[in-house]
């Protein structure tokens, strides 16, 4: 697969997930298990949906760009986030939440994602 197409669908996945914590945040399940109140539960979920738009806007940025080792560590950040994004996921399947049964899905997309980087990235490696 292809590095651009990779970042094309980071791109698309990380802001859809930051758009939705902005817009849609989860709060009762996270003040139920946060212990927190829901304002304050909301916000954190508001500020972990900017950092999920912001690594969005990034992934469709460096889309593009010609080979070097600046986009080789691009390509390692991103490796690097899916792959403890999807331990996480799996981690989740073994905690007592409403959502458990089907945690393996999002931890399934993860994983994927994170060979589809580790296999583009080793191809387009830049030379310099």
């Amino acid at each position: 697969m292809k590095l651009n197409v990779m970042f094309i669908i980071a791109a698309f996945f990380l802001s859809l997930q930051g758009i939705l914590s902005l817009l849609a945040p989860v709060v009762p399940a996270m003040s139920d298990l946060l212990g927190a109140s829901s304002v304050s539960a909301a916000f954190s979920i508001m500020l972990g949906g900017v950092g999920m738009l912001s690594l969005g806007v990034i992934a469709w940025l460096v889309r593009n760009t010609e080979p070097s080792k600046t986009r080789d560590l691009v390509v390692l950040g991103y490796t690097f986030l899916f792959a403890l994004w999807a331990a996480v996921s799996v981690y989740g399947s073994f905690l007592d939440m409403p959502a458990r049964s089907i945690s393996w899905v999002p931890a399934l997309i993860q994983a994927l994602i994170t060979v589809g980087f580790f296999m583009a990235g080793k191809a387009s490696m830049s030379k310099a």
